[in-house]
């Protein structure tokens, strides 16, 4: 289930995302970086690359803001 919901969360990300318009080349890096990660469902770094999204979104974009952060606190909780 957690993996299906992270699966989820991230198509929602980038849903917003695409609705927000440009990004800018560190965040764009980070969510490649974390799509990789929840991909293999495996890393110890997901948790703090969705955290780093986080805080990259909490003053623009609180939508995403709250995405990043429920992915972080589903990693954490799969102990990844």
């Amino acid at each position: 289930m957690g993996e299906e919901r992270l699966k989820a969360l991230l198509a929602e990300l980038h849903e917003e995302l695409h609705q927000v318009g440009e990004i800018d080349a560190d965040t764009r890096q980070v969510l490649a970086e974390l799509n990789a990660d929840i991909e293999q469902v495996a890393s110890v770094s997901a948790a703090e690359r969705a955290r780093a999204l986080e805080s990259r979104f909490a003053a623009e974009h609180p939508v995403l803001q709250r995405i990043a952060r429920e992915m972080a606190d589903l990693l954490t909780k799969m102990g990844i």
